[in-house]
């Protein structure tokens, strides 16, 4: 059992790691002579699994409409420390210079405005120890200064889980603007006053100025993930012909649910306890995309992660035998179980650069053991609250680390054979690395380590070494 298991493991990662063809069969020449085989009458399982083939494939899956993601013709620049937070401070202006660029077909760099009021930026400067603030004069009331405009030349966006993760801006005059956090996509319109900067000099122009999003839907979805190039088009008449992007939602099965398959080396080859064969499946569903204006740190709460676990135990531990209920080992119970459900919620998590991201978590786990008391048997439902800490760090789109602390809380249910109300108290370490063969996000192979500590008796203690691989359904 154990060698057959461990072969079939061996054959899906060299599977996905080295089996990827050059070409593969997309369709057949309508013009071909058809062959005629034996008149077979398809089974029941024939039927559902045709049935099932056709819901998975993605050949036969429909994308939502989003919206349309459009750039905008010109930007206005502001030099460091100018003292506007809005941009909707200068609409009038903006309007000039439309009407401007409309009647005479001309692109103009700058602008010339008057001063209603002495404007003078602040910053803080830290002089012997102390912060102490910084003015910096830009104009009088009354006098004219002008302000720079930067003509779009093009966008570079990378969408990534609802949200703009990264965006660029190249002008035609060769300045860069680039975001400074992540930004939700469905909701851009709140997020217009961000400014993007430019890391030579620090001027900056404001979001407003150089995209939007046309929702398609007041109640919409997250748009795949995706990295767009758009590009305007400058006409000899002196007018821009603006670029834009549809982006759309996939509607299969794959990306919805991620399913994983993997075994425990420990239970392969060390005779031990755990599952020989594990089947996960999971979905996320975010609640939001908010984060904090200028700041990678999202908005408590963002999503929700149901999931469901099955386990085959080996023949001879599937089943737990004890002679009286005083003898019950409620970690053997949760290490031993057949199935188990749950739910993971997002309470907080803050992301830095290069790829990092923290996530405070909790959630919920019920899990079902089969139990045999002086030849009684019985099921025995675990409950289990947690709370984790987890911390993600990717490299290039290939590798990733996972590094989790859990603490949980575990009761089981009461029955006529077991009446246990105490709660255990335990702790799980857990790291795992993956390895992505392709950019596909649902095709993965990892290792993963989890050692579970109960602290009500440490001799309960155990250790997890799983190997698996994770791939969208395929037939």
């Amino acid at each position: 059992m154990r060698t057959k298991i461990l072969l079939l493991f061996l054959l899906g990662w060299v599977g996905m790691a080295f089996g990827q063809e050059k070409f593969e069969v997309k369709d057949f020449d309508t013009t071909s002579k058809t062959v005629v085989g034996d008149a077979t009458k398809k089974s029941d399982n024939d039927e559902l699994l045709s049935k099932i083939k056709k819901l998975i494939d993605e050949k036969n899956s429909d994308t939502t409409k989003i919206g349309f993601f459009y750039i905008r013709d010109y930007a206005i620049i502001f030099k460091n420390h100018f003292p506007i937070e809005s941009a909707d401070e200068y609409l009038s202006s903006r309007e000039k210079i439309d009407n401007l660029i409309k009647v005479n077909k001309k692109l103009y760099r700058k602008i010339n405005v008057k001063a209603n009021e002495d404007i003078d930026g602040i910053y803080k400067k830290k002089v012997n120890r102390t912060w102490t603030n910084v003015s910096v004069p830009f104009a009088k009331k009354g006098v004219d200064f002008t302000l720079d405009i930067g003509y779009i030349d093009s966008i570079a966006v990378a969408i990534n889980e609802g949200v703009i993760d990264h965006l660029r801006v190249y002008t035609k005059g060769g300045n860069t603007f680039s975001s400074n956090s992540p930004i939700p996509l469905i909701t851009l319109e709140k997020r217009f006053n961000d400014k993007l900067y430019n890391p030579r000099d620090n001027s900056f122009v404001f979001l407003k100025d150089a995209i939007y999003f046309e929702a398609d839907r007041r109640f919409n979805y997250f748009p795949e993930d995706k990295e767009l190039k758009l590009k305007n088009k400058f006409n000899t008449d002196g007018t821009v012909t603006t670029d834009s992007k549809m982006l759309v939602a996939n509607n299969n099965l794959n990306s919805l649910v991620n399913l994983q398959v993997y075994t425990d080396l420990l239970a392969v080859f060390g005779n031990e306890a755990n599952g020989l064969m594990q089947f996960e499946a999971n979905s996320k569903f975010y609640l939001h995309r908010g984060t904090y204006r200028n700041s990678y740190v999202f908005m408590p709460f963002d999503a929700i992660e149901p999931f469901f676990h099955f386990s085959r135990i080996d023949s001879k531990f599937d089943t737990i035998q004890v002679s009286s209920d005083k003898e019950i080992n409620r970690l053997d119970l949760f290490r031993r179980y057949t199935y188990a459900v749950g739910i993971d919620t997002n309470l907080l998590r803050f992301d830095w650069r290069p790829h990092n991201s923290l996530e405070l978590k909790a959630g919920y786990i019920y899990s079902s053991s089969n139990l045999n008391i002086v030849d009684n048997k019985v099921v025995i439902g675990v409950h289990t609250p947690y709370a984790e800490l987890a911390l993600k760090s990717k490299k290039l789109n290939n590798f990733s680390l996972d590094l989790r602390v859990r603490y949980l809380f575990q009761k089981m249910n009461p029955n006529i054979y077991v009446d246990n109300d105490e709660w255990n108290h335990l702790a799980s370490f857990k790291a795992a690395i993956s390895y992505f063969p392709n950019k596909n996000k649902a095709d993965k192979i990892f290792l993963r380590f989890v050692n579970y500590l109960n602290f009500s008796d440490r001799k309960q203690d155990f250790s997890l070494l799983q190997l698996g691989f994770s791939k969208a359904i395929s037939f």
